[in-house]
């Protein structure tokens, strides 16, 4: 019985020692041209108080990392939602995106063309963490905002062990709890 609206379903409060969390965020376009390319084409969008309002924080251990994907275009919003989840900023990677071919992938962008993705690291409490995973991610692009499954096996280990969650979540795997609007959209990650 949760005491308060329970927006995450069956998940277990104060459970998970690994939050990675894809923000399905809404932003402005600069141009018509971008219609097509941008994630409200392609998913349901919310609001940066829609976010920041979720409570994230009940989700986690009271040792716990957050994993969160931004945008450039969105980074002093990712910060705000990191703040406002109850998780403190400590270090930032990024996926450096390749093509099928192996080469950088050559983006959208205002002003650089993106061949990056920013990931932020929050924490709450003191999770420990070894160190040995880099903060560049190399990884394939794929469907719009998928991420690369070398994404994955960096945050599994970076806390080996951990009970793990992907919010926003669009593909089932092994290990992980799965929550979002999408969830298994892409099916089981192989």
């Amino acid at each position: 019985m949760h005491l308060f609206d329970w927006p995450f379903g069956d998940l277990n409060p104060h459970s998970f020692d690994l939050i990675m969390a894809d923000p399905p965020w809404a932003f402005e376009l600069r141009s018509d041209k971008g219609e097509g390319k941008s994630a409200q084409s392609h998913y349901k969008c919310q609001t940066l108080d829609e976010i920041k309002a979720l409570p994230v924080l009940d989700l986690a251990a009271p040792d716990c990392l957050l994993w969160l994907w931004a945008t450039n275009p969105m980074l002093p919003q990712a910060f705000e939602v990191m703040a406002a989840w109850g998780f403190t900023f400590k270090t930032a990677g990024a996926w450096g995106k390749t093509t099928v071919n192996g080469k950088l992938a050559f983006g959208t962008g205002y002003i650089f063309r993106s061949a990056h993705e920013p990931i932020l690291i929050g924490t709450r409490g003191e999770p420990r963490t070894t160190k040995s995973v880099r903060s560049l991610i190399m990884g394939q692009v794929r469907e719009h905002s998928r991420k690369p499954e070398e994404a994955y096996a960096a945050a599994e280990k970076l806390i080996p062990n951990a009970r793990r969650l992907e919010l926003f979540s669009r593909t089932d795997r092994a290990g992980w709890e799965v929550w979002g609007d999408e969830a298994g959209k892409f099916g089981e990650a192989a």
